[in-house]
């Protein structure tokens, strides 16, 4: 389910889950629910990057598949929803996420991200206005070790589980060989992925 109502953003604990998505799997789906389940929050919405920083259009699914995806993913999941906040974005920066996120809402935000992910925070633009932001819930990502960001100050919630252990890098390189890697894909989403004939080789 997409919304961006202004009703869809009541709560006082509010998780954020951005990314590429392409394409979603199990590993993000279980860090919601869980993160959602264990910290009370009223709402999960999953942010599908456009146009993310790290990466030319060219070499991204196009933003209506990988949205389509999400939505199949999270479907029938409490809680949880696509949001289009980031649409209107020239590049999907995170910290342009949450300030997007606060324009609709008084809530308590979670940025929920993986190990990995937390590693390179001194990459992202402006990582001291995200910690500000928002709390960092952070999930290991196979042997990647949760570290606090160095030199900064940060509210963070380290999950000891679930251990993240498949990648959507991983996923598209298989599906580019002809496989099904549905282990790593919920059945709907593995569906859609085959239909379209995205990933495969040309």
């Amino acid at each position: 389910m997409t919304v961006d109502a202004s009703e869809d953003w009541r709560g006082n604990r509010i998780g954020i889950l951005g990314g590429t998505f392409d394409p979603p799997h199990l590993g993000h789906t279980r860090m919601a629910v869980v993160a959602r389940d264990a910290l009370a929050l009223d709402r999960v919405f999953f942010s599908p990057a456009p146009h993310p920083p790290h990466k030319s259009d060219a070499e991204t699914t196009p933003y209506a598949h990988r949205r389509a995806m999400l939505e199949l993913a999270i479907a029938g999941e409490a809680r949880t929803a696509v949001t289009t906040i980031e649409e209107s974005h020239a590049t999907s920066y995170t910290v342009d996420l949450l300030h997007a996120c606060r324009e609709r809402t008084s809530a308590d935000l979670y940025f929920i991200l993986g190990a990995d992910s937390l590693a390179e925070l001194s990459t992202w633009r402006d990582p001291a206005e995200v910690m500000r932001l928002a709390t960092l819930v952070v999930f290991p990502r196979g042997a990647e070790t949760v570290r606090a960001p160095e030199g900064r100050e940060a509210s963070l919630v380290v999950f000891e589980s679930p251990v993240v252990d498949v990648s959507s890098t991983e996923i598209r390189a298989r599906l580019s060989q002809g496989e099904a890697a549905v282990d790593g894909l919920a059945p709907a989403v593995a569906r859609y992925v085959a239909h379209h004939r995205l990933y495969a080789r040309a």
